[in-house]
């Protein structure tokens, strides 16, 4: 910056020039040279930014200190320009300047302009080469955060499975020592105990894997193993429903028919679970006065069902038993977890 003081502190660049050539004729010789001092001091700022490297700049950059050289860089070029600007209209005509004083003038301008240029093309090239490392990091955390998400989507399935198998487990082990759904025929016990098992994280895990088979065939087999046949081959079902009913206490025959329920169930739903709708109608005839109760219960139920929700099959083996239990239960359970899922 070019701020020519006397020792009176008087300010020199707002003397006409032409007065001040009069007093001092070499005014105008070490006001260009100062000038130009300014544009060296800029172009030793360039040179700087230049001798640095790659990643000196990205550090600068970082830290701020290219900022501040940027800052002073800018200052001295205004400055510059505004008081070179503002005398060479007054020096325009003015003859007073010398060849020396010339001479290093256009020197120096000339190497500030190529320093310029260079250091230019160099920016440029620093710009592409950063942008290009913006798109690589930028691929690279795509890559990174997919892989995370495979890893975390892997850790949440295999937390599901574990949690359900020790739902399963603790579920079967319990029914398995008596310790639940004692004194209850065994088609009731098998109904709640499959409630029971698809109240807990095995729905999840079904619900997060859509892996529907794995649990459902291991918890037939598990009724299976730990169960009495009912029957070697085929049995009827109505007779079987008779003969449930007729085991219940009738102190549990309301406490099982209210778990059982499906009055108040959509019809939606009723439609995929019509062997729950025979066994609760069948219990709900048991509950009627004698003289109002049909002569045949489980036919009764079989009937109405087949009327008003689905077909269900007279007869059936203990497998097909099982096995349209666990799955009427385990896809009502997951269609109402979808549901409240969707609602939220």
């Amino acid at each position: 910056m070019l701020d020519l003081k006397t020792n009176s502190q008087v300010n020199l660049v707002d003397i006409p020039i032409d007065r001040l050539e009069k007093r001092i004729p070499v005014v105008s010789d070490k006001a260009l040279i100062d000038l130009v001092n300014g544009i060296q001091v800029n172009q030793n700022i360039l040179s700087y930014r230049k001798s640095r490297g790659f990643f000196g700049q990205l550090l600068d950059n970082l830290t701020g200190s290219d900022r501040a050289r940027q800052l002073l860089l800018d200052g001295n070029l205004i400055v510059g320009q505004q008081t070179l600007h503002n005398w060479v209209l007054e020096l325009t005509d003015s003859l007073r300047i010398s060849q020396l004083g010339l001479q290093v003038t256009q020197k120096s301008l000339l190497e500030a302009r190529s320093v310029i240029r260079v250091n230019k093309h160099r920016l440029q090239n620093q710009e592409r080469a950063i942008t290009e490392l913006a798109e690589q990091l930028s691929q690279l955390a795509l890559q990174v955060d997919s892989r995370f998400k495979t890893i975390e989507a892997r850790i949440q399935q295999l937390e599901i499975r574990v949690a359900a198998n020790e739902d399963l487990d603790a579920i079967i082990s319990a029914w398995e020592a008596s310790q639940t759904y004692y004194d209850l025929p065994w088609l009731i016990q098998i109904i709640l105990l499959v409630k029971e098992i698809y109240s807990s994280a095995v729905v999840i895990y079904e619900l997060e894997t859509q892996d529907i088979e794995k649990y459902r065939q291991l918890i037939i087999n598990k009724i299976l193993s730990r169960s009495t046949p009912i029957a070697q081959s085929f049995f009827n079902l109505a007779e079987f429903l008779d003969l449930s009913s007729g085991q219940i206490k009738s102190a549990d025959i309301a406490l099982c028919n209210e778990i059982l329920e499906t009055r108040s169930i959509p019809l939606t739903r009723l439609d995929s679970t019509p062997l729950l709708f025979a066994v609760n109608t069948t219990l709900e005839f048991s509950q009627l006065p004698p003289e109002s109760q049909p002569k045949q219960l489980g036919k009764s139920a079989i009937a109405l069902c087949r009327q008003q929700i689905n077909y269900l099959p007279r007869q059936l083996d203990t497998r097909e038993l099982i096995t349209t239990i666990v799955n009427e239960i385990a896809n009502d359970s997951l269609s109402q977890l979808i549901a409240c899922q969707n609602n939220l």
